[in-house]
């Protein structure tokens, strides 16, 4: 059978901003799904701009894409890569979908991402969560 792993990861900006039970509530729903469907990944909110790492099989992450990419929450979608995978890459940070709520969850996974290269996406991806380093409180 063939490897249906896949890893997408994508920018965007809101378009509204959320107060905080309004956040919780959504960072509840996205973990709560992804866990249910094991799906693997990271999801932050600082400073108007998203950013998502969804990493599962293609036939469940997919279809969660194309709502996310409806949903009117947020626009200017950047997908910064969308493909098949041999690695799940954050499937053995936390053996489960994490919410970044803090700089010290931010810096765990950089840690982690640091740790263990799998393939050129950790890099790519440390090198995406850089900028949001520099935010003491997130």
């Amino acid at each position: 059978m063939e490897n249906s792993n896949h890893t997408i990861c994508y920018f965007s900006d809101e378009t509204v901003t959320l107060d905080d039970a309004a956040m919780t509530s959504l960072f509840e729903k996205s973990s709560t799904f992804n866990n249910e469907n094991n799906i693997y990944g990271i999801f932050l909110h600082i400073a108007g701009k998203y950013l998502q790492i969804l990493e599962g099989h293609k036939e469940v992450i997919d279809p969660l894409y194309a709502r996310i990419r409806e949903d009117d929450r947020h626009n200017n979608i950047y997908e910064v890569f969308n493909k098949r995978t041999e690695h799940l890459i954050f499937k053995e940070y936390n053996s489960k979908f994490s919410i970044v709520k803090s700089a010290g969850d931010l810096a765990d996974i950089n840690k982690y991402l640091e740790s263990n290269r799998y393939d050129s996406r950790c890099d790519k991806l440390a090198r995406l969560l850089t900028p949001f380093l520099m935010f003491s409180d997130i």
